[in-house]
């Protein structure tokens, strides 16, 4: 008789290690990559950028400050004055874009013409 092959155990893959957001900045990071600086502050709640002199600040999100506008009455404002523009243009008798128009906008632009 065969022996039975020993049940292989389920091997358990260790957790995936999520690295902290990073708090320690340079200079150059918050010139090259501002919104990464930027979206760390607002994680952690503040980081540490150093100049190359040695210098340490502190960047901390002001819970304070709000955007004066949010971005729904931002998108809002933007198809209003879109709105508003379209009506200016009709007015002047502006029928848009004919299709002979668009072949040569379209031939432009592939640098044909």
């Amino acid at each position: 008789m065969k022996a039975k092959a020993a049940a292989k155990k389920a091997s358990r893959r260790p957790a995936a290690k999520v690295a902290a957001p990073r708090r320690v900045f340079t200079v150059r990071d918050l010139n090259r990559q501002p919104q990464a600086v930027l979206n760390a502050a607002r994680k952690s709640g503040g980081v540490h950028v150093h100049s190359r002199s040695g210098e340490r600040f502190i960047l901390k999100l002001d819970p304070a400050a709000k955007s004066a506008v949010s971005d729904v009455e931002h998108r809002r404002a933007f198809h209003e004055r879109l709105k508003l523009l379209h009506a200016r243009m009709r007015e002047a008798g502006s029928s848009g874009i004919t299709e002979e128009g668009w072949g040569t906008f379209s031939k432009m632009i592939a640098g044909e013409s």
